[in-house]
């Protein structure tokens, strides 16, 4: 029997959907193992997969970093602690496969184990991605660009990103000099695998003369075996039912607004406000949902722009307003806004989130779900 050790970044949706991935894995073939998270370990139990534990970056300060645009996280101390770790581990259970999720030094340990690397992407963080990989509108330099022709900027983006992917590689080189490890001349080709499996749609991230090592699957959707049925059931049916999804990276301080009683013409139904920012009596708040079996009453679902998330809601036909926290949620929700499955709602003040939620809800009593997802074939 074959090792597989499974290293997702320690954020809710990366655990999910490597579950989905393991899942297509013949457990009579294979023995696999989970990244010891505290927070998540319930899922992958209940799933039926051990752990194991290993030295990991600390999400949220990785989260933090990222909303400023701040590479500090990957610095030569940090990463060669952990890819160490890591190796060791490898070594520990003797694994066969590796399979990372946002986990940066992977590829460099298992050079040093001479295993085998599978990778997991998004679509819009391969050396293929077809098109530009926008500014976000919270850097500083967005409001310059922004003025410019598209195409002037596009050009100047692609220029400057091609100049920072080689900055942030730096401590990467350091390392694999030091280990004498095969040279990589930039970011996006550290986190590149033997193989790289992109959990996109292709309509959405499409790419370019991609090579043999990289294949799309589709989105992993994670299908929760939890039933709500039972409560879902007693509410006002004659309401429109907007879901509330931030994932564990959203901020719910800035929807405190659908506390205020304009909201009570709507059913409110938050998944994962564990502090129950959003707490009026029109709203429902549950820590997890099967979010599948609520979107199939939705009429609007507002989140975050998660991988995971999105897909969800195009499965289900459910328009989106989406609040983003970092500037990979903001290529998502390009893609969706290209295709009209939703919308951004960065910047919307009080009146623009009526009038938004509104329109959206009309979108969603024309949307169809027999726009499908395509569901992995591993």
């Amino acid at each position: 029997m074959k090792t597989i050790l499974i290293f997702p970044l320690n954020i809710l949706a990366h655990y999910l959907r490597c579950l989905v991935l393991a899942d297509q894995y013949d457990k009579e073939e294979y023995h696999i193992l989970f990244l010891h998270s505290s927070t998540y370990d319930k899922y992958v139990k209940e799933r039926g997969y051990g752990q194991f534990f290993c030295e990991q970056f600390e999400p949220e300060y990785v989260m933090n970093c990222s909303r400023n645009f701040d590479f500090s996280w990957l610095n030569k101390a940090d990463l060669e602690r952990i890819m160490v770790a890591q190796a060791a581990v490898i070594d520990q259970y003797q694994a066969d496969i590796v399979i990372g999720d946002v986990t940066p030094t992977l590829k460099m340990a298992a050079e040093l184990t001479d295993v085998k690397y599978i990778s997991l992407v998004n679509g819009y963080m391969t050396k293929y991605y077809a098109l530009p990989r926008k500014l976000s509108k919270n850097h500083s330099k967005y409001k310059f660009l922004n003025k410019l022709p598209v195409s002037v900027s596009d050009g100047i983006t692609v220029f400057a990103e091609t100049f920072v992917f080689r900055k942030v590689h730096r401590p990467f080189k350091y390392l694999r000099n030091k280990y004498s490890l095969q040279p990589v001349t930039d970011y996006l080709s550290e986190i590149e695998g033997d193989e790289n499996i992109i959990c996109d749609q292709e309509q959405l991230f499409p790419q370019k003369a991609l090579p043999k090592t990289y294949r799309f699957v589709g989105p992993l959707i994670y299908h929760s075996l939890q039933s709500e049925s039972s409560w879902l059931s007693k509410i006002d049916q004659s309401k429109p039912l907007i879901c509330v999804c931030m994932g564990s990276t959203g901020d719910w301080n800035k929807l405190q607004f659908l506390n205020d009683a304009y909201y009570a013409r709507y059913t409110i139904i938050t998944a994962g406000d564990t502090d129950q920012i959003l707490n009026a009596p029109h709203i429902i708040s549950k820590d997890f949902v099967n979010l599948n079996q609520v979107l199939e009453r939705a009429s609007l679902m507002i989140c975050h722009g998660g991988n995971g998330t999105i897909y969800t809601g195009i499965a289900n036909g459910v328009f989106m307003l989406c609040l983003s926290s970092h500037f990979e949620q903001e290529w998502n929700i390009s893609a969706i806004e290209r295709k009209g499955y939703g919308k951004s709602a960065d910047g919307l003040d009080e009146q623009g989130w009526k009038t938004e939620i509104q329109k959206a809800i009309e979108l969603s009593e024309v949307l169809s779900a027999e726009n499908p997802v395509t569901y992995i074939a591993v």
